[in-house]
């Protein structure tokens, strides 16, 4: 029992929430590994492990080289400002050819046959040229004499530029000393003098055909480095690194980052190696524990796991791409990044995308898990559930199942006819193409009267459920004219509209029978009800000595009232609700009546302390049953006073909205509505449930039965307190003549 238990604690929710918080935390470790290990690649490779110092590094030597062309570009190809001023450093091919770049000159016959002067404002012609570039060698002598002085002019601005940007560069570097002499041992240029450049420790002697190299541990980088200047000079460069270093330029930066890297590489070797063992130990944990609550326990899957397998696996290797691109795209931007604060706000991003990556991966993961646990990763496929719903397609004779066989049939014969009438000819038989061409015609013929009385089958179909969902159960659906693919799902529908049909009668009867058997036995109680209340009358007038006899038949005489109106009230639920009241429209004051109504139950409503305020408009005249709408606004007006809060107002207010003349009115009850609105038009129902009012329970259903019959609607609206009731019933409809006599009024 205790190693039972113990196994189980490994499948409770708190452990597995351990374990996904484990696996993020180390992905959040590998994260920031990769985001370090992005930085330090920005300046340095991996190989900076295998090197023992800073100078034998691929980074170094790069450095040392920019400097070096920086050094031989401004001391030996331009030597001084003077020189650069006055034009001397000009190369007169590389001048012309850029010249002719710039302007988008080809060279053809017209640049064989002529010369640049040397001044560079004309064109001297050494050879005959065709007639018809006469014209091309114009504009290219206009061009030549009007631009290429200005070009030479600013082509030695360019390289003036240049020069300056070369002894800015050089000044600015404090580590790198650098000595230039001529073949006859003059010195041309520098920074240090040979003897101080010979005592350091890494040098670099240069010279055309000869190089020495001691800079660092590999001597023979340096054997391949190529200048063109320092070829055709003939001068010797002596050059020297310092060591150590000084602060304040890119070398002593170089050695400085070397030290981080050195450092930083195996320990974020060794961490991310820890981390993503760490990912791969509770990948596993939670991959045997996903599911299940207790060991051997049912397997429960989650509500992803409801997706086909396949599309699973698609979106999350769409995700995949997104997110490697966007990352990609995220970490050339860190790497290459200039502005500090975009470099965080990059990194920002992609870690919020690394890590929505690795939920949605390992979401998956432990998907597929619970599937092949519970051994349903198979039957969750797509390519399962498709050939299982073939499979039931040609199950029996379903519906479905013919369609398909019809299908393919009709294709397949298609195909067959199509392709005797193509290879027929083929082999000599034209006859049997003509027949073929014949048989596909009839045979497409036949197939679309089929088609088409299925379609007109179906239609009648459609129609008959139409006439159904109308209430209209009458409609007989003719079988004879149902084609036989719908013949069966013809006559279900036909069945379910008998059904239906046999329900609306027996329900119709069963209310008929009722509401019959309400007013009979209404009609019953009512003979002896009224003898009993004409004796209660007659002793009422008797001179009875006895006070208790007094009082008991005042009690009697009023329940005996109340029974009679219980009664009648009964009668007409019953006669409102089978539709037995006759209605008689006519026109109707909505507004007068309902004042009318309100003078009747005066009194009442002054002993309850309650006080109308009626507001209307405009005049509302309806189309309705004038004897009806009394007892619809009695029944109201009584409903407020047996439950209205006592010395409270109620508000009646009667406008004209879409056609209709509605009256709303609306008091706070004195008991509060803790039940459903809907339920008030229920018969029996009082909105005071300990009973302790007067009334039945039908007013207001009996007010919803009458206003319904006179093409109207009752409602209901219940705010907290606040008790609204709605009448709408249709406007009277007025000729010209009779409205011009209401406005004449």
């Amino acid at each position: 029992m205790a190693t039972k238990s113990k196994k189980s604690k490994l499948y409770r929710l708190r452990y597995k929430g351990v374990a996904v918080v484990l696996f993020f935390t180390f992905a959040v470790s590998i994260f920031f590994c990769g985001i370090v290990g992005v930085n330090i690649s920005r300046n340095w490779s991996w190989n900076v492990i295998n090197a023992d110092t800073v100078y034998d590094t691929e980074e170094f030597r790069e450095a040392f080289s920019r400097t070096l062309d920086r050094a031989v570009q401004a001391d030996i190809y331009y030597q001084n400002e003077d020189r650069v001023s006055k034009g001397a450093a000009v190369d007169r091919n590389d001048l012309l050819n850029s010249f002719k770049r710039y302007y988008g000159i080809i060279d053809g016959m017209i640049t064989a046959n002529t010369e640049i002067n040397a001044a560079y404002d004309g064109l001297i012609l050494h050879g005959e040229i065709p007639a018809s570039l006469q014209r091309n060698l114009e504009e290219y002598r206009n061009l030549v004499e009007s631009r290429l002085p200005a070009y030479y002019k600013m082509y030695i601005q360019r390289q003036l530029d240049e020069y300056k940007n070369c002894i800015r560069y050089l000044e600015g570097v404090r580590n790198f000393l650098y000595y230039v002499e001529d073949e006859n041992g003059n010195v041309v240029g520098g920074n240090a003098t040979k003897g101080e450049i010979s005592q350091e420790a890494r040098t670099l002697v240069l010279s055309s055909g000869f190089s020495s190299d001691h800079l660092g541990e590999n001597p023979y980088y340096f054997d391949t480095y190529e200048n063109p200047v320092l070829e055709k000079s003939n001068f010797k460069f002596y050059g020297a690194i310092r060591d150590p270093l000084l602060p304040g330029d890119e070398f002593y930066d170089l050695w400085q980052g070397f030290g981080f890297a050195k450092k930083s590489i195996p320990i974020l070797s060794c961490v991310s190696a820890v981390s993503l063992l760490g990912m791969l130990l509770s990948v596993i944990y939670l991959v045997r524990v996903t599911g299940q609550t207790e060991r051997h326990g049912k397997i429960q899957l989650g509500i992803v796991d409801r997706l086909y397998n396949e599309v699973h696996f698609l979106l999350v290797a769409l995700f995949g791409c997104i997110a490697g691109f966007t990352a990609h795209t995220l970490v050339d931007t860190i790497r290459q990044g200039a502005v500090l604060f975009w470099n965080y706000v990059f990194a920002t991003i992609l870690g919020v995308l690394y890590l929505v990556t690795a939920a949605i991966l390992l979401n998956y993961l432990l998907s597929v898990a619970r599937q092949l646990k519970n051994k349903s990763f198979f039957r969750n496929t797509w390519i399962s559930v498709s050939i299982r719903r073939m499979s039931e397609l040609f199950t029996g004779s379903t519906f479905r199942g013919w369609m398909v066989i019809v299908m393919l049939c009709y294709a397949l014969g298609n195909c067959v006819i199509m392709g005797v009438m193509v290879m027929a000819p083929y082999y000599g038989y034209a006859e049997l193409a003509v027949l073929a061409g014949v048989g596909l015609v009839c045979f497409n013929g036949l197939c679309m009267y089929w088609f088409v009385r299925a379609l007109r089958s179906l239609k009648e179909i459609m129609i008959s459920v139409k006439e159904s969902a109308k209430g209209n159960f009458s409609y007989q659906l003719d079988l004879n004219r149902i084609s036989p693919s719908f013949l069966n799902f013809a006559e279900d529908v036909a069945n379910i509209q008998e059904g239906f049909k046999n329900a609306v009668d027996d329900a119709v009867k069963g209310e008929r029978m009722k509401a019959e058997l309400i007013t009979n036995v209404s009609h019953d109680l009512k003979t002896p009800l009224t003898s009993i209340i004409s004796y209660v009358e007659l002793l009422k007038h008797e001179d009875l000595k006895n006070e208790r006899a007094k009082g008991f038949i005042a009690v009697l005489y009023e329940k005996s009232y109340r029974l009679k109106h219980l009664i009648e009230d009964l009668i007409e639920a019953s006669k409102a609700s089978s539709g037995n009241l006759t209605v008689a429209k006519m026109r109707v004051d909505y507004k007068q009546l309902t004042l009318q109504a309100m003078g009747e139950l005066e009194d009442k409503t002054n002993a309850a302390g309650l006080t109308f305020k009626l507001s209307c408009d405009e005049p509302v005249f309806i189309d309705a049953d004038g004897g009806h709408m009394w007892r619809i606004l009695e029944n109201l007006l009584s409903n407020v006073i047996k439950y209205a809060m006592r010395n409270s107002r109620i508000y009646v207010d009667i406008f004209k909205m879409d056609g209709y003349g509605v009256l709303v009115m609306k008091n706070i009850s004195a008991t509060p509505i803790d039940f459903d609105e809907t339920r008030l038009t229920e018969r029996f129902v009082r909105g005071d449930a300990s009973r302790t009012t007067e009334g039945s329970g039908l007013g207001l259903s009996i007010t919803q039965s009458l206003a319904e019959i006179q093409g109207g609607t009752f409602g209901i609206q219940v705010d907290g307190d606040l008790f609204k009731a709605i009448v709408s019933i249709p406007l009277w409809e007025e000729d010209e003549e009779e409205e011009n006599e209401v406005d004449t009024l």
